[in-house]
């Protein structure tokens, strides 16, 4: 994924895999299994999906919520978190494998390991100024809010972590930044449960602004808005993009919404980022059958379109893989998609 600038964010190989149950009744979630993209200064990189995709769970494990099973996440360059399961797997693979000297498995397990124990370090530490850096939006505005906090306690949590101890300078900030997203300051006393949707999503997003963040990871933020408020919180992130200068992952199910806020959109199927690019490419371009599928679905406002719009149902088994594994491939300057080579040669054709 060349680009002259250097991303603020790069996630390789990323997989999250959860785990429940014992011996033969052990269950494995696949929820992200092994993406990769840069997320670059200054723009708005969109995550799209049907539920349960992984997109959700690529932004926590991006922010350290969550421990990575295996890839790395890099943050301005420097590595935040990493996985070792795929360490594991090679020692294994190594061990086993009866081309290699006995001199030559020593070297290779050692060399392994030590990998490891740096990614394992990497993972652990935890780097306060580079990290305050990084915030992010949640879906559910009630969820995430305490009620038991007011909205100045609320905001300024990130401050007092921080290490700012002054209440003046707290105050300070936190009024100005509750005006920065559309509140007023005497709304510092008040309780979550004192505002409606939109409010309260505007104090999640102050809390995330609070500590001057580069990155800001916005999980399906409206989704649980009206419509109307939608509008709102969407024309505010892109305020604050333009004044602030910050750079955005956006999380959505909503390609209507996306379309029009994103700068490249990536697509993801059930863990698997399966196409990205652009967003004025991406509805000229759609290649992968499940991208179609989704862009099938986008309503618009124009009844004689509706009612002879189709859908595009997706079907994963029409994707033969027994022989040949897909790769996530440039097929154009910019332009990615999940396919093997007899895939690549057909959506080639399909290029206009």
């Amino acid at each position: 994924m060349d680009n002259m600038q250097t991303p603020v964010l790069s996630v390789r190989d990323l997989k999250m895999y959860f785990k429940s149950g014992r011996g033969k009744n052990k269950l494995v979630v696949k929820a992200v299994d092994g993406i990769n993209f840069d997320i670059f200064e200054g723009e708005v990189f969109g995550l799209v999906g049907e539920s349960g995709c992984g997109k959700t769970t690529t932004g926590r494990t991006i922010i350290k919520l969550h421990d990575p099973t295996d890839g790395e996440v890099f943050f301005f360059g420097q590595r935040i978190s990493a996985g070792t399961e795929g360490i594991k797997e090679s020692i294994k693979e190594i061990k086993h494998n009866e081309d290699l000297s006995a001199e030559e498995k020593s070297e290779q397990i050692a060399d392994l390991k030590t990998e490891s124990k740096q990614r394992k370090a990497d993972t652990m530490k935890i780097d306060t100024e580079l990290m305050k850096k990084m915030q992010m939006i949640f879906q559910d505005p009630i969820e995430s809010l305490n009620p038991r906090m007011t909205v100045k306690e609320i905001v300024a949590e990130g401050l007092r972590i921080s290490g700012e101890r002054h209440d003046k300078i707290i105050n300070k900030k936190v009024n100005e930044v509750l005006e920065t997203v559309g509140l007023l300051p005497e709304h510092a006393s008040r309780y979550p449960h004192e505002f409606s949707g939109g409010q309260r999503q505007r104090i999640g997003i102050a809390r995330a602004l609070i500590v001057a963040p580069r990155f800001i990871i916005a999980d399906e933020p409206i989704s649980a808005l009206d419509v109307s408020i939608q509008a709102q919180v969407i024309n505010l992130l892109n305020d604050l993009r333009d004044t602030l200068g910050i750079t955005i992952m956006f999380i959505a199910h909503d390609l209507s919404v996306i379309k029009y806020f994103s700068d490249r959109i990536g697509v993801m199927y059930y863990g698997n980022m399966v196409e990205l690019t652009t967003s004025e490419e991406l509805f000229k371009n759609p290649l992968h059958p499940y991208t179609r599928s989704l862009l099938s679905a986008v309503p618009l406002p124009d009844p004689r379109y509706e009612k002879n719009r189709k859908r595009i149902a997706y079907n994963p088994s029409q994707h033969d893989y027994s022989e040949e594994a897909p790769e996530f491939v440039e097929i154009k300057p910019g332009h990615f998609i999940l396919c093997n080579s007899k895939e690549l040669a057909q959506y080639k054709k399909e290029l206009k």
